[in-house]
């Protein structure tokens, strides 16, 4: 451009710039009122005709999934959850095993023998009257046992009720396993929802930055813009294209994630819901975690557990009762007549003392009572998890709430920003750099907003899941709810009789409460405690190891062996 022209330029750029802006004038054609067209160049006449760069996004398909669709397959089909489930049933069916101990027994045992006896010359001998010197014989017993015990010692009930802490922990362990589970399906939705809204950003970014790069190419070949700036453009834009496809590939990821979790790929997710049951201040957190955090209550129903095994090893060292009866029919099996047979009818009841066990009773109470004691501390091991827990993921909550707010104000700033430096730029206020900077600016801001909304929503998931909310029940209207009581009402009523109660409470006289050891931990220090002294520096840098050992432990390798591949058998 010669002097004159960029005088012109700069007061009419001086003149009306900002009115000419602010009244959604195009830069370019004012910039150029009131000049000729050969007093502009012909790469400002260039840009001028071409679109503006627009950050348009592909329109959206309509969703045909949706989350609770995603909690209601996963809550169905997830192995995991299964897997607990069954062990559930396992511990439903120790109870009965429990119940059983108190109830009567009855077998019947039936044994039939036949014997073929050929004598020889000196039993013939003796046997001349006889019409055939083979001998045969047929006979049977069969012999019904009843038992009835009366009392344990106090076991049986020991283990009716670890049993049935058993199960209290088994139904805990399950809730946790389906609040994991469900959390995960929760977040890996919320991860498909985000990449997807991720990869249009950069496809809109990367349409809005080709478009950039063609109009610096017709601006440097009209003259006014040089090859650095098409390098830029190019750069820029190749960068746009590999994170456009790190998106895409992160896309596939979380989807393939989705898959694994729910049992299908997903469909056009709708965006994530707002979640029910979040508390309204931390306090109010800790309270529902107290009585309702799956990992808590597991932990105090295994103490209960182990208390009562304390009382089972005690019970080995008392007396037991038991009645006892047989009926027995012995005789000839063929041909069977009751009249032949000989009938034994038996009754008794065993009294059995434990006098000395050499130390074996003693020693399983001392095992029980330190299993107690370790499943004691396991208890606040489980709440101090939680804890921390609630905190993370309730300051998580609180920080994307934040973010949210200041990526929704970053957002509304970066496409002013964006917009109006692109127009700055074809009025030459700015320059190729300011343009590509301003596009990823906005681009960027894009991509927070939605990370954003993401974590706020894992986040909230997270803290549901250390209340105990994060359930079919609680999230979905018209869930499906497993009754996990019944298998336990089936395995208890299982060969159940009239004189259960009865046994019982006998058995209940021996029982004794149990009276749990202070927990010991190790004595405070003398002194105050105070760190080792350190090692002293080296006066250089450590050489670099050339070297690794390479002396195992004797009798942990082999030897190589001739390969007989080839050689004949």
């Amino acid at each position: 451009m010669t002097p004159a022209i960029w005088s012109c330029i700069g007061a009419a750029l001086l003149a009306a710039p900002t009115l000419a802006l602010a009244a959604g004038a195009d830069p370019v054609s004012a910039k150029c009122a009131g000049l000729g067209v050969k007093e502009c160049t012909a790469a400002t006449l260039a840009a001028a005709k071409r679109p503006v760069p627009a950050f348009v996004l592909d329109p959206e398909p309509a969703p045909d999934d949706t989350l609770a669709n995603a909690i209601d397959a996963a809550w169905r089909t997830a192995p995991s959850v299964q897997q607990q489930r069954y062990r559930v049933r396992m511990a439903d069916e120790n109870y009965a095993l429990a119940l059983s101990e108190t109830r009567p027994s009855l077998g019947v045992t039936l044994t039939g023998n036949y014997t073929k006896t050929v004598p020889g010359r000196t039993t013939q001998a003796t046997r001349f009257l006889t019409p055939s010197p083979i001998i045969t014989s047929n006979t049977q017993t069969a012999t019904a046992t009843f038992s009835q015990p009366l009392l344990t010692g106090g076991r049986a009930r020991a283990d009716r009720e670890a049993a049935l802490a058993e199960v209290g922990a088994g139904r805990e362990t399950l809730r946790g396993t389906e609040g994991t589970m469900l959390l995960n399906v929760m977040s890996a939705y919320a991860d498909i929802v985000r990449d997807t809204q991720t990869v249009r950003f950069y496809t809109a970014n990367l349409r809005q930055m080709q478009a950039t790069r063609d109009e610096v190419k017709a601006r440097q070949v009209a003259g006014e813009l040089t090859r650095t700036d098409i390098g830029l453009a190019e750069t820029e834009l190749a960068a746009t294209e590999t994170a456009r496809n790190s998106a895409i590939q992160q896309l596939e990821q979380s989807r393939a994630s989705f898959a694994a979790l729910v049992g299908r790929d997903p469909g056009v997710l709708a965006p994530t819901p707002a979640l029910p049951g979040i508390p309204a201040t931390i306090g109010e957190a800790f309270d529902l975690a107290e009585t309702n955090n799956p990992d808590l209550a597991a932990a105090l129903s295994t103490e209960r557990q182990s208390r009562a095994q304390i009382e089972a090893a005690r019970a080995a060292g008392r007396p037991t009762l038991a009645l006892s009866g047989s009926a027995t029919l012995t005789g000839q099996a063929t041909p069977f007549y009751l009249r032949d047979q000989d009938q034994t009818f038996a009754g008794q009841a065993v009294l059995s003392i434990p006098v000395f066990t050499g130390g074996a009773v003693q020693a399983h109470v001392a095992q029980a009572e330190d299993q107690n004691s370790y499943d004691r501390f396991g208890i606040e091991a489980a709440r101090r998890a939680m804890v921390e827990a609630i905190v993370n993921a309730w300051n998580a909550m609180a920080t994307a709430q934040r973010n949210v707010i200041s990526a929704e104000r970053q957002v509304k700033a970066g496409r002013v920003f964006d917009e109006g430096t692109f127009a700055e730029y074809r009025a030459g206020l700015r320059s190729t750099f300011d343009v590509l900077y301003a596009h990823s600016t906005r681009r960027d801001a894009e991509v927070a907003l939605v990370s954003a909304k993401h974590d706020l929503f894992v986040a909230q998931a997270a803290l549901l899941r250390q209340l105990g909310l994060l359930e079919p029940r609680t999230l979905l209207e018209n869930g499906a709810v497993d009754d996990v009581t019944s298998d336990l009402v089936r395995a208890e009523r299982r060969a159940s009789g009239p004189g259960d109660d009865i046994a019982r409470q006998l058995d209940n006289m021996q029982h004794q409460a149990v009276k749990q050891k202070p927990l010991d931990q190790p004595p405070l220090s003398v002194t105050p405690p105070a760190m080792a002294p350190a090692t002293p520096p080296a006066p250089t840098p450590v050489p670099l190891a050339g070297h690794s050992p390479e002396m195992p432990v004797p009798g942990t390798t082999g030897a190589p062996v001739p390969d007989r591949s080839l050689a004949r058998p």
